[in-house]
């Protein structure tokens, strides 16, 4: 692809959906060597579609015969992110045969960018389906032939080779090549020897030094634990050897004769012996 057109590269294999009233419109956009196509069609529908397109003599129209390459690409980054956020529609729709349309992108702008579109035959407009249908199918045999691809298989489509098929305009409508650069891995720091730049050997050479400061340090804390400790005040002899006073044994008192032993404080009673005069006096 060369000349005006190879700067709308951005514009090829986009398609979105057009809710305009009533109406539901689907539109397509591929870019080849030569032309910009838009296809629209109508749902439910005969079938209706419209086709337009841009050439390399519209471009130089609207940009001018000398206009730079940098100011064609911006222009076109312009209106297929337009495209991709929807702001695109229908002008000048009419459902009657043979009406003037047009495609928008921009319509709120200052200067929208708009593609004439004329109604295809019935024909036509079946190939053209068919076409793009074909197209899908031939995508949909990467991913076990399913018309949609799941969430979980994503991870299989990644793990597994795809199949591929020639490149067209059309064949890049459902899965076109990926513009990214692929990042290579970055390798392995190689692992540098002693020659090379010593560092491993002063490493090693250093390892029993530092052993040895290490034990050092353990040692000058264990003096120094063993030197607190003695120097800790020694509990006082006073205080820790005070001898308990011995209680002193009470000496036992003898009760006083002519005291009671029940009752000590109580004196004893005295008793007189009675004497008896003699029968004979």
């Amino acid at each position: 692809m060369s000349g005006a057109l190879a700067n709308f590269t951005c514009l090829d294999e986009l398609t979105q959906v057009i809710y305009q009233g009533i109406s539901k419109f689907v539109v397509l956009s591929t870019v080849s060597d030569d032309k910009w196509d838009i296809y629209l069609g109508l749902a439910k529908s005969k079938g209706r579609w419209w086709h337009g397109f841009w050439t390399e003599k519209d471009v130089h129209h609207n940009f001018g015969p000398k206009s730079s390459d940098k100011i064609l690409e911006a222009f076109a980054e312009k209106l297929a992110e337009l495209f991709i956020q929807g702001q695109i529609c229908v002008t000048d729709w009419s459902p009657e045969k043979g009406a003037n349309i047009k495609f928008t992108l921009g319509p709120t702008a200052n200067r929208p960018t708009h593609v004439d579109l004329v109604e295809m035959s019935s024909e036509d407009a079946a190939a053209h389906a068919t076409t793009v249908f074909v197209e899908i199918a031939l995508q949909a045999q990467s991913r076990k032939c399913r018309l949609y691809t799941s969430s979980t298989e994503y991870q299989l489509l990644d793990s597994k080779p795809r199949v591929s098929h020639p490149a067209s305009a059309t064949t890049r409508l459902a899965a076109g090549p990926s513009k990214r650069k692929e990042r290579t891995p970055e390798p392995e720091p190689e692992e540098e020897t002693a020659p090379k730049s010593g560092v491993k050997v002063v490493a090693a050479a250093n390892e029993p030094a530092k052993e040895k400061a290490a034990q050092r340090e353990i040692e000058s804390l264990k003096s120094r634990l063993k030197q607190t400790t003695s120097q800790a005040p020694a509990p006082s002899a006073r205080t820790s050897a005070t001898p308990v006073p011995a209680q002193k044994p009470t000496p036992s008192v003898r009760p006083s004769k002519g005291t009671s032993l029940a009752n000590p404080n109580k004196k004893a009673r005295k008793y007189q012996a009675i004497e008896f005069g003699s029968d004979d006096e």
